[in-house]
């Protein structure tokens, strides 16, 4: 059996910490800037959101273990990640 600290901290923490990693992936490979180069429709008006954000959000939520787009709100509420 191998000795593994413990240590405590007061810092925040989320069950998503990986994210982080799946976000350096995505900016790595420039999925963002090949999205934004295809002909995706548009929104309709300026409160709408670019396509290419919608399609990164819903890839980093399957990757976080959401089985339909609802559980999209999952990463919506979670306050580390927000901040």
């Amino acid at each position: 059996m191998v000795n593994l600290p413990i240590e405590y901290s007061d810092k925040p923490v989320t069950p998503f910490g990986g994210m982080s990693l799946m976000k350096r992936f995505v900016d790595q490979i420039g999925i963002e800037e090949y999205l934004s180069s295809l002909d995706l429709p548009q929104p309709g008006s300026n409160r709408g959101y670019d396509p290419a954000d919608i399609v990164t959000s819903f890839w980093l939520s399957i990757w976080t273990g959401a089985s339909r787009y609802i559980h999209c709100d999952w990463l919506r509420y979670d306050t580390v990640l927000q901040s």
